[in-house]
């Protein structure tokens, strides 16, 4: 019997190109993106990074000016009052034996909400996107570019319920 189709690693290897690549394609819900109306300002939280990252340029302070840097190009207003929603940046990286990085990237927006049955308030993330993928140790800083493009990502979705810059 004849075998057709992929064998595991071309399903694996088109899997992961699907999954390094921050666009939207249908992934992104709309009420998602319904959740950012009436966000008058946001504030960048970036998580802290593995020393190892620290070590080789990928640092906290990088991501957040970078982050910071995109939302004023954008024309998104930057503020840090308690009804801010936080931009959340978390980026994790596992150096590999072959001294390859994986990296797992993710931007959240966490808005203050109410739980109706208590009234207790929490931030929660209300929306979020995410990119995985691999680079070389000297490339690791480049993970801050696929930050940059998904604060752009947030940024569309931000401009489409809030109106045009």
């Amino acid at each position: 019997m004849k075998r057709c189709g992929m064998g595991r690693v071309g399903m694996v290897t088109v899997a992961l190109m699907l999954v390094i690549s921050p666009s939207r394609g249908a992934a992104q819900q709309e009420f998602e993106r319904e959740n950012l109306a009436d966000v008058r300002e946001v504030n960048v939280v970036v998580e802290e990074l593995a020393d190892d990252a620290d070590a080789v340029g990928l640092t906290r302070r990088r991501l957040r000016k970078a982050a910071e840097r995109q939302l004023e190009v954008r024309g998104v207003p930057l503020g840090s009052s308690r009804y801010a929603a936080d931009l959340y940046v978390t980026v994790s990286t596992h150096r590999g034996s072959t001294g390859l990085y994986a990296y797992y990237a993710r931007v959240s927006i966490q808005q203050l909400a109410t739980i109706e049955v208590n009234q207790l308030r929490a931030r929660l993330d209300t929306w979020d996107m995410a990119s995985l993928g691999t680079v070389g140790e000297g490339n690791l800083p480049q993970v801050e570019e696929v930050v940059v493009q998904l604060v752009d990502l947030f940024c569309d979705d931000y401009f489409e319920v809030n109106g045009s810059q």
